[in-house]
């Protein structure tokens, strides 16, 4: 197993630094899959808290403080939602839950419609409150304030900075849940420090390689990944 994350979290993190998120979408997935979602949440969570804080160093001067700090209003909200979920439904339902949000989440990405732009500040704090809760119970808080950034129609630097300085902190607070709630035990925290130089390489080769080819085909495949990845939790949520 310890290979299996290994080869996780550099693959997660290689995606995340050509495209400025999907961390925690490839790798929350594969790591539930082998153990458990109660097993990887704290994992992820601290290994997606280790490659947004190397992000957020190199996008320092690129994100809007105004929009991280409403986005985060509404994160603290959700998370302890997500916590709640976390600890009580069970775990074959919870699978089934996270694949149907990534299935929804590829097959939206593959259609690429055309996201109308959403002036309001409620929009704002709606999306942080959706991530939070999907942040405290499956550490995927991608969705919701990837869809609304497209909506703002941000530079790809900037759109990036605001990303990975959402995510560290909202990221951050979801790691000191996990603490008061014993989850991070010796075993999660051997795994992570295990798993920090794959998450340092494959951030450094991610934001190399980012300039030397077409993200957005890169997109597409990785994609068509987590659709099929969607759909085998699905599945073994039923058989459960």
């Amino acid at each position: 197993m310890a290979l299996i994350i290994v080869i996780t979290v550099f693959g997660a993190a290689f995606i995340q630094g050509i495209s400025g998120f999907g961390f925690a979408l490839v790798a929350m997935p594969i790591l539930s899959g082998i153990t458990s979602i109660q097993a990887a949440a704290p994992l992820v969570a601290l290994t997606t808290l280790t490659n947004n804080l190397i992000l957020c160093i190199y996008y320092r001067q690129s994100f809007d403080r105004k929009v991280v700090t409403h986005l985060l209003l509404g994160s603290v909200l959700g998370i302890p939602i997500g916590f709640l979920a976390l600890d009580y439904i069970p775990p074959g339902l919870m699978l089934i839950i996270l694949g149907l949000i990534i299935v929804a989440y590829a097959l939206y990405s593959l259609r690429s419609p055309a996201v109308p732009v959403l002036k309001s500040k409620l929009w704002t704090y709606g999306a942080g409150f959706t991530s939070g809760i999907l942040l405290g119970s499956f550490n995927l808080p991608g969705p919701p304030v990837i869809l609304y950034g497209t909506s703002q129609r941000w530079s790809p630097e900037t759109f990036k900075g605001n990303l990975t300085s959402f995510f560290w902190v909202s990221v951050a607070i979801v790691v000191v849940g996990h603490g008061f709630q014993n989850r991070l035990s010796a075993d999660i925290i051997r795994q992570f420090l295990m798993a920090v130089p794959s998450v340092m390489l494959g951030l450094l080769l991610g934001v190399i390689l980012a300039k030397k080819f077409d993200p957005n085909v890169f997109r597409k495949i990785i994609t068509i990944l987590l659709a099929i990845i969607g759909v085998r939790l699905i599945l073994s949520g039923i058989y459960l």
